[in-house]
């Protein structure tokens, strides 16, 4: 018995040191951000594999990192303000869309960037580390730095705890951080089993995705990564509390970060006066105070029972992924193309994240993915940015 032990004990401690190794796509040192994008065209046009060949150009220009300017001729020019953005694992910087164009319209200098190991296709996770993706945004950060009077730093789910790492280690440069759905401890009690499961396991599912702006299926190392950055990080904001101005958006019914420990983060190490959380949820009980606001997230005239992960910071009007938009989130019928097939069709369909209710208003309810109050969500953050920004 003691030799078997010893043996795939010795397998799991070898394993890693064989892995394949990949050269991910990762924002270099000193960047210019016009360069990085020209790379990411020609390693997405090599690598990308495609859902639809004949939409190539659409299905690129969804990935692609991007930059929007403020409108000079009715921006102020004194003080040029940036903001950096991430997407979030399995993501693409289509996620980051609609804020991003938010952002633009309040006069700001935004950049979304492409995280290793996405924007081709879901094999590409198999390798990639956090270490890659801290690369990319710390570099990606530290150059959008020099070029403007002013740096927030932000992202969705995996995106957010990078933007938050960064921030709480470069905290004197910054004017604040803008969190959608951040992920300081994925939403399962046995998400510590990933690292272990990840030596010897590389899928729990291999789905092909139809949706060009995302994966399907995440492989298990990917998970892991995103379990060991948000216990790093998570640790490190609680270990050192700080009053950089934080924004926060979440669900409460999130499934895929857990809300309740964001929470806790955000009451012991985010302790600004001006910090603030907006948080969505179906719980009446919930009471908004001064750092935390608390909004209602069942919309029966809409259909909508709660928001989901993805979509606290997606705007209604999204032609991909808004309430008319192309394509409806029905991943979790993947399995069952006649339930796939209905959720994808029904015109009188409900929207939400997944949970005993929602199924019970349909058995093939589909996950939402637009915030029917995006504009007031809009504008509250940016009234936040514009105080927070004065005082920097």
């Amino acid at each position: 018995m003691w030799k078997g032990f010893i043996f795939w004990c010795a397998v799991f401690m070898v394993l890693p040191a064989y892995a394949e190794k990949h050269e991910h796509f990762v924002f270099k040192p000193d960047e210019v951000f016009s360069d990085y994008v020209a790379r990411a065209e020609t390693y997405l046009q090599a690598n990308k594999v495609w859902v639809n060949a004949d939409n190539q150009i659409h299905e690129l220009a969804a990935v692609m990192p991007f930059e929007l300017l403020p409108d000079a001729s009715r921006c102020d020019e004194d003080q040029r303000v940036g903001v950096l953005l991430s997407h979030g694992l399995s993501d693409s910087p289509f996620s980051m869309r609609d804020p991003a164009r938010a952002l633009q319209a309040a006069c700001y200098h935004v950049r979304v960037i492409l995280l290793p190991g996405h924007g081709t296709e879901s094999a590409s996770l198999l390798s990639v580390s956090r270490e890659d993706w801290r690369e990319t945004f710390y570099n990606a950060a530290n150059q959008l730095k020099e070029e403007v009077d002013s740096l927030y730093v932000g992202g969705f789910s995996t995106g957010g705890a990078l933007a938050a790492e960064y921030a709480w280690k470069n905290p004197d440069q910054l004017s604040g951080v803008l969190l959608f759905s951040p992920v300081f401890k994925v939403n399962s009690s046995i998400d510590w089993l990933s690292p272990w499961l990840a030596l010897v396991k590389d899928w729990l599912d291999n789905e092909p995705s139809d949706d060009f702006a995302k994966y399907a299926s995440i492989p298990v190392p990917a998970i892991a990564e995103v379990y060991k950055l948000a216990k790093e990080v998570r640790g490190f904001v609680l270990e050192n509390p700080k009053e950089l101005p934080v924004f926060i958006a979440m669900s409460d019914e999130d499934q895929t970060v857990d809300s309740s420990v964001t929470l806790e983060v955000f009451e012991q190490g985010m302790v600004g006066a001006t910090s603030q959380i907006s948080l969505y949820s179906q719980d009446q009980n919930k009471v908004s105070s001064d750092r935390v606001k608390v909004y209602n997230s069942h919309w029966p005239e809409s259909n909508i029972l709660g928001l989901s992960h993805m979509a606290v910071h997606g705007a209604p009007n999204n032609p991909y992924y808004g309430a008319f938009g192309e394509y409806r989130i029905c991943g979790w019928y993947l399995s069952d193309k006649a339930l796939y097939d209905a959720c994808r069709t029904d015109e009188s369909n409900w929207f939400g994240e997944r949970s005993k209710a929602l199924s019970e208003k349909s058995p093939h309810a589909a996950r939402v993915s637009w915030n029917p109050e995006f504009a007031s969500l809009m504008q509250e953050m940016v009234t936040f940015m514009r105080s927070n920004t004065l005082q920097n």
